[in-house]
């Protein structure tokens, strides 16, 4: 953002910091991976809580490629307890040191002018050896919304989740009256965004972050995939940077600037809508270049 934007300072209970401006609160446990737990509209939270699922819930930040850890993801950086340095609206959240050698730390910056919110995330190397890793954050959402993003390639062979293509870009309908088997969805995105509508709230999402080229990716991942899980409760939106090696001691950070609006009266949330891709990519063009 620019300079002249104007930061939030969070309010601090206990190891949750709320950042709010206008009507709308963003929300991270410090005590719980750092995780963001809510982005809202007054009581309205576009996110799951852990009354959906204990484990999988929010946003959150893994290492990419997941078969380096397998599951369930590494602790001290997924759920564990982040230490908090810095004062009023520069604060950066740490992890301990995981099974991999592998430290996080993120940076939260709301902007009340901007209406957005800048996430820094920073992998260091703490082991005495190169690490190859690549950024990943993880959101998830109730079921009965429509993620969409712009592609380049298509969908990835490699894909189990039922998604259409229309209009340039790449549309998941997660109908809550469907039934959906466990299932991922594997692509290269080409504007570097990807928005998720809850529909019956009309809330929009739209995350941007570095667009990253098909060979930048880790291996047996994409750019951008998302996961629907066997309940049917949830989806994960997710997006990962470029892999690259990391020398011991070297960090390496990843921005993504979040934005949280309704849907304009009169703008239909359906696959393929044109208008919704004309609407998101106005809002990216505010990103700093």
């Amino acid at each position: 953002m620019t300079s002249k934007s104007k930061l939030v300072v969070p309010q601090i209970d206990g190891g949750i910091y709320r950042w709010t401006f206008g009507n709308v609160t963003f929300e991270v446990d410090a005590t719980h991976g750092a995780r963001v737990t809510g982005f809202s509209f007054g009581t309205e939270n576009i996110l799951t809580g852990p009354k959906v699922n204990a484990l999988n819930f929010g946003s959150t930040f893994w290492t990419s490629p997941q078969s380096d850890w397998g599951w369930p993801p590494v602790v001290e950086i997924d759920s564990g307890l982040y230490t908090v340095t810095g004062e009023g609206a520069d604060l950066w959240f740490g992890s301990a040191v995981g099974s991999l050698g592998i430290a996080v730390s993120k940076r939260f910056r709301v902007y009340s002018d901007q209406e957005a919110v800048e996430i820094e995330y920073a992998m260091e190397n703490r082991s005495d050896k190169a690490r190859s890793v690549a950024p990943w954050e993880i959101s998830r959402f109730p079921v009965g919304g429509i993620t969409f993003f712009p592609a380049v390639g298509g969908i990835q062979p490699s894909s189990t989740l039922a998604a259409h293509e229309a209009a340039g870009a790449i549309w998941f309908d997660n109908d809550p009256g469907s039934a959906v088997e466990p299932s991922k969805l594997f692509a290269n995105g080409s504007e570097g965004w990807v928005a998720h509508i809850d529909i019956a709230r009309r809330m929009l999402l739209i995350k941007t972050f570095p667009k990253i080229d098909p060979g930048q990716q880790a291996p047996g991942e994409a750019e951008i995939e998302l996961y629907a899980d066997l309940a049917h409760t949830y989806v994960e939106v997710e997006q990962q940077g470029a892999f690259r090696a990391l020398e011991p001691g070297e960090r390496a950070t990843w921005t993504v600037t979040w934005r949280l609006r309704r849907l304009p009266a009169g703008l239909d949330a359906t696959v393929g809508n044109k208008n919704l891709l004309a609407l998101v990519r106005a809002l990216k063009a505010r990103d700093p270049s």
